[in-house]
């Protein structure tokens, strides 16, 4: 028995390289966890950036914190109570100009 299959195709839309005018934040990782305190560091941004925005939102109660900036590559978060939170980074070029959020999912203990 032979079995036809109709052709299956799949769109996708490249970006334009102009369309990318602040990059994505780079290389986040969990520096230091302890208790309730949680630390991020990653890459120094090149080409623009002013800034860098950081935020989470938990997710017991999807309270978000407010967005938070920073002038280098790390920020510390302090006296986080015990549950599972989505901590977001982006980069900020300066004139409305930011990046996407990158999301890091970590598990605070206290």
């Amino acid at each position: 028995m032979l079995l036809l299959a109709a052709p299956t195709f799949f769109g996708f839309t490249a970006a334009n390289e102009s369309d990318l005018t602040c990059p994505l934040t780079t290389g986040v990782f969990t520096a230091n966890k302890s208790g309730g305190d949680i630390s991020f560091d990653w890459n120094n941004c090149s080409g623009g950036c002013v800034q860098y925005l950081v935020k989470y939102i938990r997710r017991q109660d999807n309270y978000q914190s407010q967005e938070f900036t920073t002038g280098t590559s790390a920020y510390s978060f302090s006296n986080l109570p015990s549950g599972n939170y989505d901590f977001y980074f982006a980069t900020d070029c300066g004139g409305g100009s930011t990046s996407g959020w990158i999301i890091i999912e970590e598990l605070i203990i206290n």
